[in-house]
Order: structure tokens, then C-alpha cells, then sequence
């Protein structure tokens, strides 16, 4: 597997995951105001939107009070939010016209796997406490 002993090269990885989870928690409070609240698909995403926001705040509390299991909800979460970006961009590039939102889309799914590498490594870091 692979791991990191630091965030953006010079963080430590409990400041890099706090970041991460502050970082996270306004992304998804942002998008809230942008999704389409009368379609099924939009209800969808903000379904996803608040299961991602709880997760990076028990993130968030994981690694103020060092608790390995609290770190597992966001990364199972972001590895969901990952495919269903990854599908929804196979899906608009298949049955679509290629939109400019793919690339944030695929921007999006570069910083969730970083995001996801940083939080796995601090978590197999305190594997030992």
C-alpha cells in the first residue's frame, strides 16, 4: 500500500487531515447552494453532499482527539464520492456532450484520491496507540 509521512510535503498528517477536514466541510457546505433541489438527481447529490459533510467532521473530531476509528467514515465516503464521479464522467462523455464541469469533475476525483492517501496514512499511523 501506499503511504505518505507528511501532507503537501512539509504538514504533518494530523494537520493535514484537520485542513482536509475543514477544506472538506466548506466544499460541500459551497456546493449546497448549487445543486437543483426539485430534480431526483439533485436530491441525490445533496443526500451524498451531507453524508460527506458529517463524514469530514467526525474526521474533523478524529484527529483533534487521535481516534483511529473515527478517520474510516470519511475515507469509505470520499472512495464513494470518488466512483460516483468517476461514473458520472463515463456517463456525460458516453451519452453527452463533453462538458466543462468533467474537468472539475476529474480535478475533484484527483484531490479526493490525495485527500483519501493523506487520511489512509495518518490512520496506518496510529495503528500503534
Amino acid at each position: 500500500m501506499i503511504y505518505t509521512d507528511s501532507c503537501c510535503c512539509c504538514i504533518e498528517l494530523r494537520y493535514g487531515c484537520i485542513l482536509i477536514s475543514i477544506i472538506e466541510v466548506l466544499i460541500r457546505g459551497i456546493d449546497r447552494f448549487f445543486v437543483d433541489r426539485d430534480s431526483l438527481l439533485g436530491f441525490a447529490s445533496l443526500l451524498i453532499s451531507g453524508t460527506y459533510l458529517i463524514c469530514c467532521t467526525i474526521l474533523l473530531i478524529g484527529c483533534i482527539l487521535t481516534l483511529r476509528k473515527l478517520l474510516l467514515p470519511y475515507i469509505f465516503v470520499a472512495l464513494l464520492h470518488v466512483l460516483i464521479l468517476f461514473c458520472e464522467c463515463i456517463y456525460v462523455v458516453i451519452v453527452d456532450e463533453f462538458y466543462d464541469f468533467v474537468v472539475f469533475d476529474i480535478i475533484q476525483i484527483v484531490l479526493s484520491l490525495y485527500f483519501c492517501l493523506i487520511v489512509y496514512s495518518y490512520y496506518y499511523s496510529l495503528r500503534d496507540y
